[in-house]
């Protein structure tokens, strides 16, 4: 086994091959925004099983792949045609030994996966759910509201202007969140960078001049959505996500949020995007009645597992 805080890019390509086979077997990504991020070059140690040189590789170069985040987020993969070898309690137990609070995720929430971390001990402390919306002509929208706040206005971003105020704001309305609100000015360059940034797409609300909330819309362009050699043309719009919606807690009970999301349901309306969904903690009782009353419901699950008596 290869531990290693910084990739190759021939382990760098392993990998994203590895999670292109894993994906599309599963039906389910294994690695999150954050660990694919961190794959590309992010602060993670990476945890690598390649084939013995035989020869006999199948094409592919791993066997296996797992990594521990800074915050002690463990993610991994095992190709499918590999496993019950002992390759993901191999992993598995490499992950657990390199951070003190260790909390491996279980993305879909996979019987296979859960049954395999409960073998080993763990069980779960957290799950978040994934919560979707169809936008046809069966689920029309309601208007977008008017702002409660006189004064409240939306804008366009502008980094070299909202970039510091936007972290501050995100930390803040993310407080108790482990990843998000942990987000620094360079987590946000490193997303503005994905090709699937858009200024375009990140809005904010604006009060006396400061922005003291936002809403981020997440969505594939044509071309980025294209397999097979389609033509941009030839692809069907596809569902985007409402990547997160946020308010400074001081204006909180103003409407700030409702309103930020109708504006993006609405944006996204007259894209002709065909759905859009997002994520929420299981336990967030308030963004799940305000989400409940915008029509989505839950269309998926991911449970974070910890070690018995950890976390």
């Amino acid at each position: 086994m290869i531990t290693t805080a910084a990739l190759s890019q021939t382990h760098r390509d392993a990998a994203r091959d590895l999670l292109d086979t894993v994906t599309a077997h599963d039906g389910v990504a294994p690695l999150d925004e954050a660990a694919r991020l961190a794959v590309a070059g992010g602060d993670a140690h990476h945890l690598l099983l390649e084939h013995e040189p035989t020869g006999e590789t199948d094409g592919d170069r791993l066997l296996g792949y797992a990594s521990v985040l800074t915050d002690g987020t463990v993610q991994g993969m095992v190709h499918p045609a590999h496993r019950r070898r002992g390759h993901g309690t191999a992993l598995l137990q490499a992950a657990l030994d390199l951070h003190d609070e260790p909390g491996v995720w279980a993305h879909g929430a996979l019987e296979g996966s859960l049954a395999f971390l409960a073998a080993a001990g763990l069980q779960e402390t957290r799950r978040l759910l994934t919560l979707h919306r169809p936008l046809d002509a069966d689920h029309p929208l309601a208007p977008v509201p008017a702002p409660r706040l006189e004064g409240l206005h939306l804008d366009a971003f502008d980094a070299d202007r909202d970039a510091d105020r936007w972290v501050q704001v995100n930390a803040l309305a993310f407080a108790d969140h482990p990843e998000q609100g942990a987000l620094t000015r360079a987590d946000l360059d490193q997303r503005m960078a994905e090709p699937w940034f858009d200024p375009q797409d990140m809005v904010v609300a604006r009060y006396e001049g400061e922005l003291v909330g936002f809403v981020w819309i997440k969505r594939q362009a044509p071309e980025q959505a294209a397999e097979g050699g389609a033509e941009p043309t030839d692809v069907q719009p596809s569902d985007a996500e409402i990547y997160v919606v946020a308010t400074d807690p001081s204006m909180q009970g103003h409407g700030v949020a409702g309103f930020l999301l109708a504006a993006a349901l609405e944006r996204f309306r007259t894209a002709d995007v065909p759905g859009v969904e997002l994520y929420v903690e299981a336990d967030n009782a308030p963004a799940l009645r305000l989400y409940e009353n915008w029509g989505f419901v839950v269309s998926g699950r991911d449970v974070q597992m910890r070690p018995t008596g950890k976390g």
